[in-house]
């Protein structure tokens, strides 16, 4: 394994070293290497030092070592759509899709306090901590609660306020400026957190807001992210309402020009739809959990790797899956076989990138591959795993598959954010999961209780 950017001196004081390990490394685009008996240093925040165990002990002390015999270190992964405060609603509305889901949807959210979503942004954090996950993006209302949220737990993330005027003009200009009010509170505030400016999807918002938010976003430097080409449900809404794709749509508007969009979802995406994206700064953020149990689809991620569009994965909010993104690799491996038609239509290793590298790329982070001068977010998997096992190298090695397929959250040991222990032994350090559970259990109940049971009602 190559020692990569920014490699440190010969001999340096780190500040955290895990070693002994087993290092599996997506790199960026493809897997740069399995590594065993492998350490990983830290310094500022920085990965260090990685390579073999004896080669970075032999390059000086470290203020903290861990003897990570049993580990796996991974690349923090990156949940790169996602509503963190939706731990409210998880089991309430799962039998619902498209327009029944959103009036379902919309009518609790009316109700959320600052407070209300806080909380559940913390308990969002926490269960992505506990899965491995160190950085994620969301899209929320009340995001300045969000924020205060991830400072706390010292996970990284990319937020946007929600803007939607639900096709209303007059109230576009109003959104716009709580979405930017956001992302100039923010910006430069917190080194983890990054302010994005997120539209909540065309077929949601006027044609104003849409090209006020990209002409926003251009001359700020703003990532846009949004849903997009989501559900038939948009498909029908669009082709009434302007006889066009969304992404036609957007691109009449000049949505792409000069601008990094973050898609969440890219399910129905047609031929004129690839051309369009094929050279832009687009990402797509797949959520196959939770399109799958929506009964929407599946997206086709090789044609979207085809087309030149980085692919990352995401859960979506919780009200439509968890936020286990090591299960998610697993469903949206499963789902691109059955799709195909044969095992392995996507490599392993395409499908770890994706949840690694690809998100750092499509957040505009330095993050995700594990090579020295990055910032130090990565986890340890415990492989003392019955369903872990074996772990062979050589002469064909099953690792990256065994971790794509068979891994879970409940396997995270340890989780390293910006160089530090956010987690170990299975114990989040940055929050108190008992208090949070408590209050979330106890906003989720009041918050279900307004809302009442009519709002439950499938034709609702």
């Amino acid at each position: 394994m190559n020692p990569g950017d920014g490699a440190e001196p010969m001999s340096d004081r780190f500040d955290l070293l895990f070693t002994h390990a087993l290092l599996v490394d997506p790199g960026q685009g493809g897997l740069q290497g399995v590594l065993d008996d492998a350490a990983i240093a830290t310094r500022g925040g920085r990965i260090a030092a990685v390579g073999p165990t004896e080669e970075v002990l032999s390059r000086g002390a470290s203020r903290s070592t861990v003897d990570a015999s049993g580990m796996i270190i991974l690349p923090g992964l990156i949940n790169a759509h996602t509503h963190a405060s939706a731990t409210l609603f998880r089991g309430y509305a799962p039998d619902v899709a498209g327009r029944s889901f959103f009036d379902r949807m919309w009518r609790i959210e009316a109700l959320l306090s600052d407070e209300d979503v806080y909380v559940g942004a913390l308990a969002g954090c926490l269960e992505m901590i506990r899965s491995g996950t160190t950085c994620f993006a969301n899209h929320f209302s009340h995001m300045d609660q969000v924020a205060r949220a991830v400072q706390q737990a010292g996970i990284r993330a990319g937020l946007s306020r929600t803007m939607i005027d639900r096709g209303d003009e007059g109230a576009a200009d109003e959104e716009i400026a709580r979405g930017l009010g956001f992302a100039d509170r923010w910006a430069g505030r917190c080194d983890r957190i990054t302010p994005m400016l997120g539209p909540h999807s065309a077929y949601t918002c006027s044609d104003r807001l849409l090209a006020r938010a990209a002409d926003h976003a251009r001359r700020l430097g703003l990532t846009l992210h949004l849903h997009i080409a989501e559900s038939p449900y948009e498909r029908e809404v669009m082709e009434r309402r302007t006889g066009r794709t969304t992404v036609q749509h957007l691109d009449r508007l000049a949505f792409f020009d000069g601008n990094r969009i973050l898609g969440a979802h890219s399910l129905l995406l047609d031929d004129g739809d690839m051309e369009r994206l094929q050279g832009r700064d687009f990402h797509s953020a797949v959520c196959a959990t939770g399109k799958m149990n929506r009964g929407q689809g599946i997206a086709d991620l090789s044609r979207l790797l085809e087309a030149g569009i980085n692919v990352c994965l995401g859960t979506d909010g919780s009200a439509s899956d968890n936020l286990d993104l090591l299960m998610g690799m697993k469903v949206t491996h499963i789902s691109q076989n059955y799709l195909h038609g044969r095992p392995c239509a996507l490599p392993p290793e395409t499908v770890l990138a994706m949840a690694t590298s690809n998100g750092a790329r499509a957040l505009g982070l330095r993050s995700g591959p594990l090579v020295p001068g990055r910032p130090a977010d990565f986890i340890l998997i415990d492989s003392r795993r019955a369903h872990l096992r074996p772990l062979i190298t050589s002469p064909r090695s099953n690792i990256v598959f065994n971790i794509v397929y068979h891994a879970c959250g409940a396997d995270v040991d340890t989780v390293v954010v910006d160089g530090k222990v956010v987690m170990d032994g299975g114990v989040v350090r940055t929050l108190d999961e008992e208090e949070i559970l408590g209050r979330l259990q106890r906003h989720a109940q009041r918050l279900w209780d307004r809302a009442g049971p009519r709002s439950l009602d499938a034709g609702q």
